[in-house]
């Protein structure tokens, strides 16, 4: 773990701090150790997970999309642009595009990824639904911060256990807004409040926290109530990752209205 670099200064009220530190410790490297740390600290880091043919597949299909989205059907989340564009992309800069895995094959065959699955079935057990699917967006100059927040505050599922497999398209750095996480704070289920659902973080916390940069193609695990944030990318290098949530069905339903369908992923 080292000190950070951040280029951010001041850019209006922004509830993400620079992290306190950078994640550069190796992971384990036999499995049971990597369970073992997931289970400790609430993620792990899988490197290099997918090859250059796969994520060139990958970033015709997102190309595709997005320019097609206003004849394609909205799946799940569906689509969602920046508020704020960039004159200087010509082309629309995207937040979200969900459903990801409905709408492109090689999206699809990385959702049943043979490392990332692995992984799953050693932590959540023989059966693995889908919960969630998206390509989140931080595009250059205009991606916006996320404040600190547990997804399971968003979820309609207890136990609030579900692992998210976030993939990451470009390099992920603290430059662009690479993911900051609080680790070991999976434990706890904290009050969030407002209308993104955020936490406050102390001054303690603060002091743990923790960019975890990402290369282009590793994927970060995440249990659904470890903290994370991220700020604003306001370099000239987007960020993009795709996020599969995954679920065990031992998972209730605690939302309202009907109960969400939840595909099988994977049955071992």
């Amino acid at each position: 773990m080292s000190e950070p670099q951040s280029i951010y200064a001041s850019v209006g009220e922004l509830e993400v701090k620079p992290a306190a530190g950078v994640w550069t410790d190796p992971m384990p490297e036999s499995q049971a150790d990597q369970v073992a740390f997931f289970k400790k600290h609430g993620f792990l880091i899988l490197r290099q997970v997918f090859n250059a043919e796969e994520l060139a597949e990958m970033d015709a299909e997102i190309q595709r999309i997005a320019r097609d989205h206003e004849k394609l059907p909205k799946v799940r989340e569906g689509f969602d642009l920046e508020p704020k564009q960039d004159a200087k992309r010509g082309a629309l800069a995207f937040r979200k595009i969900g459903g990801i895995t409905d709408l492109s094959d090689a999206f699809h065959q990385a959702m049943k990824q043979p490392r990332i699955l692995d992984m799953l079935h050693a932590i959540m057990g023989p059966t693995i639904q889908l919960w969630r699917d998206v390509v989140m967006m931080k595009p250059a100059r205009v991606g916006r911060e996320k404040p600190w927040h547990q997804d399971s505050s968003y979820w309609p599922w207890e136990p609030m256990s579900l692992v998210s497999a976030m993939t990451a398209l470009d390099d992920a750095s603290p430059e662009n807004g690479c993911l900051q996480v609080i680790p070991d704070t999976h434990m706890d289920v904290l009050q969030h409040y407002g209308k993104e659902l955020m936490v406050d973080i102390d001054d303690q916390m603060q002091k743990r926290t923790m960019y975890v940069p990402l290369q282009r193609g590793d994927t970060l695990l995440f249990h659904s109530l470890l903290l994370h944030a991220s700020e604003p990318n306001l370099s000239d290098q987007d960020r993009r990752v795709c996020i599969v949530s995954y679920k065990s069905p031992d998972a209730k339903f605690i939302g309202r209205g009907e109960e969400k369908d939840c595909p099988l992923v994977s049955q071992r």
